[in-house]
């Protein structure tokens, strides 16, 4: 009885010996660009497999404030490598003219959140999914997403967003 005690309290400490190598990090700020919107954003883990993400974005004469709540998954054949999925929500401040950033194509403008000469705080859902590298002996970490989201203003608008991460850990 003794001997599996030992063998079930070896294998729990090292499952959570495992899991704190998930995320060897508390808190990173860095830099987001994005197609839509880039800004600044910080991201703090709440513990080994779950972190909070704020990002604060600049459109062309605008501001969106994005919530997110992970979940992280390590990649354990390679080190500092993890993927993260998650969901939350945002709110946007569009200046009269104010957009996500534009793109062209043939003539046709794209990403707009709204007409023209209007002012709007926009509120929205958000998704995402990400695979995020913490760089080996440094306090960097390199990351790319996607993002959708959906921008409830005069009906439902969804959006595509995708991004690369540059944090600083703290």
């Amino acid at each position: 009885m003794k001997t599996k005690l030992h063998y079930y309290s070896v294998a729990l400490l090292l499952i959570i010996a495992t899991s704190a190598q998930a995320q060897d990090y508390g808190t990173a700020i860095g830099i987001r660009l994005g197609s839509l919107a880039g800004g600044i954003n910080v991201k703090t883990n709440l513990n080994t497999n779950s972190a909070i993400e704020g990002i604060v974005g600049f459109g062309h004469h605008s501001y969106i404030f994005t919530a997110l709540y992970e979940k992280q998954h390590p990649i354990n054949s390679a080190e500092g490598l993890s993927w993260y999925v998650g969901a939350g929500a945002h709110i946007g401040f569009f200046d009269h003219h104010g957009t996500y950033w534009r793109y062209k194509y043939r003539g046709e403008k794209y990403y707009y959140a709204y007409e023209d000469g209007e002012n709007a705080v926009v509120p929205g859902i958000d998704a995402i999914i990400g695979l995020e590298w913490k760089i080996p002996g440094a306090p960097l970490l390199l990351g790319i997403d996607l993002k959708p989201q959906i921008d409830f203003h005069h009906g439902a608008s969804s959006y595509f967003d995708a991004a690369i991460n540059f944090r600083y850990i703290l």
